[in-house]
């Protein structure tokens, strides 16, 4: 019996002999709980103690950098700002022609020649052009709006020679080739393409043809049969009649000086020549009596693209500023009435705001956000109330300020790059504002009073007499909008598809 009991108890106490020898418990393993060690007591740290942040000053004028201008033989005018803050210099050769010049048949015909100054010149290939571009470590841009034609162009500033000679080779000798023009129609044609299976494109087109009707203003992009249409030669009239010294501004914002620049904008554009500028007479937009409602028909759409607004002003009107305040307040940002009701107290939308269109002839005014199909009418109602509201009532003094805070204090951040203040630069010329326009801003902003703000609102935001355009899901939407005035019902392509009248509600 007890060799059997050495035998069994053998392994146990050979293990335990092992654990000892390892420096480890001079017991058994086996059947051995360890109890685990008791975590020490840490002392809660004592809550940081929140400081109230500090007491901003009043928002100063900011000096804008001076603007030396000169006028070159040919009638280029120049405008150079010394900016050297980093080793770069940023071009923009401002036509004073856009979109809205282009010939009623040849629509976006702007654009297209916008697009191809940047495929090739008469001495420089498409290929070879962006090569030596890249070569300079250089960007090239172009873009036309409704007012202008923009060629911008950012170098090294020690490179400013090679930089202008591009140019000017781009502005004055493009070679609108065929084989170019063929590829950029087959990209506008699948963009445009694309382009229309889009809410915000279809109602953009439905607002801005309702609003401005035969008024240039209200072509929103090309068509398919311009762009089948369009010619090697529509371009080169285009450019021929436009494209012309006397008819442009050369900006060059960087580390460069005026002298510098005329020297060598002189020399690169020795060869342009004037042109005869064509006085351009448009029709006057529509008036417009009472509220009407354009749905763009999007069958089972799960959301309505909401767009309400009205003519307003030209950039150059003098309570501009005011306006802006009050748009501000309106819907200008996350902060304003329109997103924090309609998004925060309300959850309808992801977003509702409100603006100005900046443009030499009268701009509009517009109010929009994308909300689910099935809250459109309420969505509807609160957009209406703000903009009965704005019109009517004065804003409370810290609202005003908020306001004014915003926009004032985003200024400095409009001119903290070369680029940001070559467009400013181009604004002053553009829309022929004060050459100390930008000197003053902040200080305008703030002289805004709450009644000055009200008086700019109700001049040029017009609730009563709006135009209203949604893109959505006609049948389950068009009896809700009945109560803000007649509807019209279209497709995609603007065809009426049906019409109904006013309905008034109940409380009427």
């Amino acid at each position: 019996m007890n060799r059997l009991l050495l035998k069994t108890l053998g392994l146990s106490a050979a293990l335990s002999l092992f654990a000892i020898a390892c420096g480890g418990p001079s017991t058994p393993l086996v059947n051995t709980i360890v109890p685990e060690p008791e975590a020490p007591e840490v002392a809660e740290a004592p809550a940081p103690t929140k400081q109230p942040p500090p007491e901003s000053a009043e928002p100063r004028d900011i000096a804008f950098p001076a603007v030396e201008r000169s006028q070159l033989r040919n009638g280029l005018n120049v405008q150079t700002v010394r900016w050297d803050a980093l080793p770069i210099v940023y071009m923009r050769l401002v036509i004073d022609s856009g979109a809205a010049t282009d010939p009623d048949d040849r629509q976006g015909l702007a654009s297209l020649v916008a697009s191809m100054l940047e495929e090739g010149t008469r001495s420089r290939s498409s290929a070879e052009l962006a090569e030596e571009i890249d070569f300079l470590g250089a960007s090239l841009w172009t873009r036309a709006t409704d007012d202008t034609l923009t060629i911008g162009f950012r170098a090294v500033s020690d490179q400013l020679e090679e930089a202008m000679d591009l140019l000017a080779d781009v502005t004055m000798n493009p070679a609108f080739a065929d084989s170019e023009l063929a590829k950029l129609k087959r990209r506008e044609t699948g963009r445009l393409r694309l382009q229309s299976s889009r809410p915000g494109f279809l109602g953009h087109r439905a607002f801005y043809g309702a609003l401005y009707g035969d008024h240039p203003y209200g072509r929103v992009d090309t068509t398919a049969e311009v762009l089948e249409a369009v010619t090697r030669r529509d371009l080169s009239g285009w450019h021929r009649s436009h494209i012309i010294p006397n008819n442009a501004t050369l900006i060059v914002v960087g580390d460069v000086d005026a002298e510098q620049v005329e020297s060598v904008a002189t020399r690169a554009f020795r060869r342009w020549r004037q042109g005869r500028l064509t006085e351009t007479e448009y029709p006057a937009p529509p008036s417009r009596e009472g509220r009407s409602v354009i749905i763009v028909d999007r069958p089972g759409s799960v959301q309505s693209s909401i767009m309400i607004g009205n003519l307003a002003v030209p950039r150059e009107a003098t309570d501009w500023i005011s306006l802006q305040v009050a748009n501000q307040i309106l819907g200008g940002s996350a902060a304003s009435r329109l997103f924090m009701d309609l998004r925060e107290e309300r959850s309808l939308t992801y977003g509702a705001y409100s603006r100005i269109s900046e443009l030499q002839q009268v701009g509009p005014f517009r109010a929009s956000a994308e909300v689910r199909t099935e809250v459109t009418g309420q969505a509807m109602s609160a957009f209406f109330e703000h903009l009965e509201r704005i019109v009517s009532d004065a804003a409370p003094a810290e609202e005003l300020r908020n306001a004014q805070r915003f926009l004032s204090d985003s200024f400095p951040l409009q001119i903290d790059t070369p680029g940001k203040i070559a467009g400013l630069v181009a604004e002053l010329t553009t829309y022929e504002l004060a050459e100390d326009y930008w000197d003053s801003y902040r200080s305008q902003i703030g002289e805004v009073s709450p009644e000055q703000a009200l008086q700019a609102a109700a001049a040029h935001i017009d609730p009563v007499n709006a135009l209203i355009v949604i893109v959505g899901d006609a049948s389950r939407i068009e009896t809700e909008l009945q109560p803000y005035g007649p509807v019209q019902v279209v497709d995609s392509e603007g065809e009426t598809l049906r019409t109904l009248p006013q309905q008034a509600t109940s409380e009427e």
